[in-house]
């Protein structure tokens, strides 16, 4: 059933790329996670995106060097390899693993089965329980990337295609209507809230964006990785920034400063609301369906991502071999078994956990809540690291004027997760909002555990990590010490690269 462990071929073109990056999901995003920045930022809501994209932007930019560089099915694991060490970038590795799966190989079929749920009782008044359209969507995710990354991907492109519309319309009817009190630019400020809370809105915020960089884990795939996946880096990221302030301005002024802190976060369909307010029911179901199917699109782009960097990982000897295992379609067997199994665990969290009695929300939209706030917290440490590299890198390989402009774009790029911990910890949230902080940190913990498991266990293959990894001889290195050098594990047969 299984061949040696290697994907398909490099087929993939920009527009693949692009259409990976919309892991972001900016339907799903605007109507789902726009209401956990409004629990905290409430009015003020469009200043935490606007601060939010701005970071992104730069992250984006930051990884775009790597991405010019460096092509792989691990992404952001060869980044950190090559471009600051590769200790970190196994440790990177695991705590980014890790948060794929809280967020979007796990936690985003909870919301896909809520979303499904109150969709077909509200609008067709069929009763399926939630882990169920769950369960559904789970099995969808991961048959897709199981039959194949291009007919994935072109999933996720039809159903983006097809969702912006209705967003827009709604943006510009409530805009052109004036909202609840009229179009104003206190949104961007903090003359009705705080600025902790805009702070901890950041770190929502860019959980709209987490994902973009999802295009690069097919770059072992793509035709021209280098050209094609910085531009959808950066393109999808500047274009969601925009689509997220028109909606973020549009959805505050329609609810109102006291609506906003309020009715937005604890409507399980905020933009629904809005558009049964301002234009009516036919828009209001058209919206509540195009975010449920871009929730789908986003699982499908996040089993893609988390499949492979699980795959890059155990192909480097650094998880067991089985995880390298590929299907007859070349697709990753072994990381579709991960994403599976975490999907159900996470269905089952869903269904469980009693967090929500506190929250006053329903449990299944708490635990959503949760354990996108555990997976944002780790892959926002990963962030910090890559940023962290590159301003190393770019004093090494860059002078004078080109030198600044490009530390002053990766310190913006670090100032963001950095930002986005202070206003989540400080001060450190209650009961239940505490436990997604608590869940990453367990998930560090074991990532820890793991790691020093291959330090005493197999160093030498800590040492070679990621050396599979293609490197682009056409661009300068960003240091000599990225150059791409061929070892044995490049060998056919090597246990490490072939199962």
């Amino acid at each position: 059933m299984e061949e040696k462990g290697h994907l398909g071929e490099r087929r993939l073109t920009s527009i693949h790329a692009i259409g990976q990056s919309l892991a972001i999901g900016p339907m799903f995003s605007a109507g789902l996670l726009t209401g956990l920045v409004a629990s905290v930022a409430g009015f003020s809501s469009p200043l935490a995106v606007l601060l939010g994209a701005i970071g992104a932007l730069c992250l984006g930019y930051v990884i775009s060097l790597y991405a010019r560089r460096f092509s792989g099915a691990g992404a952001i694991y060869e980044y950190l390899v090559h471009g600051a060490h590769p200790s970190i970038g196994v440790f990177g590795a695991g705590l980014y693993g890790l948060g794929v799966l809280f967020l979007g190989g796990g936690g985003v079929f909870i919301a896909n089965g809520f979303l499904a749920e109150s969709f077909f009782q509200t609008h067709l008044h069929f009763d399926v329980t939630w882990w169920v359209w769950g369960a559904i969507a789970l099995l969808i995710a991961v048959g897709l990337n199981h039959l194949g990354v291009r007919l994935a991907i072109r999933g996720v492109l039809a159903l983006a295609c097809i969702s912006a519309i209705p967003f827009l319309v709604l943006a510009i009817a409530i805009i052109a209507k004036g909202g609840n009190a009229g179009n104003t630019l206190a949104v961007f400020s903090t003359s009705h809230g705080s600025g902790n809370g805009v702070f901890h809105g950041i770190l929502f915020a860019v959980t709209l964006f987490i994902g973009f960089e999802a295009a690069a884990s097919i770059g072992e795939e793509a035709h021209d990785p280098h050209h094609s996946i910085p531009i959808a880096l950066i393109g999808s990221v500047a274009l969601a920034g925009v689509f997220y302030l028109l909606v973020t301005y549009a959805a505050a002024i329609g609810f109102g400063v006291k609506g906003a802190a309020t009715a937005w976060p604890a409507d399980p369909s905020p933009m629904g609301a809005l558009a049964q307010r301002y234009v009516g029911s036919g828009l209001s179901t058209l919206i509540d369906l195009v975010v449920l199917l871009d929730s789908i699109s986003v699982a499908i782009a996040f089993v893609v991502t988390g499949s492979r960097v699980f795959f890059a990982l155990a192909r480097d000897g650094l998880l067991p071999s089985f995880v390298a295992r590929t299907s007859k379609r070349d697709t990753p067997l072994g990381g579709n078994l991960i994403i599976l199994v975490a999907g159900v665990a996470a269905l089952l969290f869903g269904r469980l956990s009693t967090y929500g009695a506190a929250a006053k929300l329903p449990n299944n939209i708490e635990a959503f809540s949760i354990s996108a706030a555990a997976g944002s917290f780790l892959i926002e440490a990963v962030y910090g690291l890559l940023a962290l590299a590159a301003l190393l890198l770019i004093w090494r390989s860059s002078t004078g004027v080109t030198r600044l402009w490009r530390l002053l774009v990766a310190a913006v790029g670090l100032a963001t997760p950095v930002l986005a911990y202070y206003g989540s910890l400080h001060p450190f949230p209650t009961y239940p909002g505490d436990r997604g902080i608590i869940f990453a940190g367990v998930a560090a913990g074991l990532v820890v555990i793991w790691f020093a498991y291959l330090q005493l266990a197999r160093p030498q293959q800590v040492a070679r990590a990621a050396q599979q990894a293609d490197h682009h001889h056409g661009v300068p290195p960003l240091d000599e010490t990225l150059d791409y050098t061929p070892t044995d594990l490049d060998a056919p047969g090597n246990p490490g690269v072939s199962i």
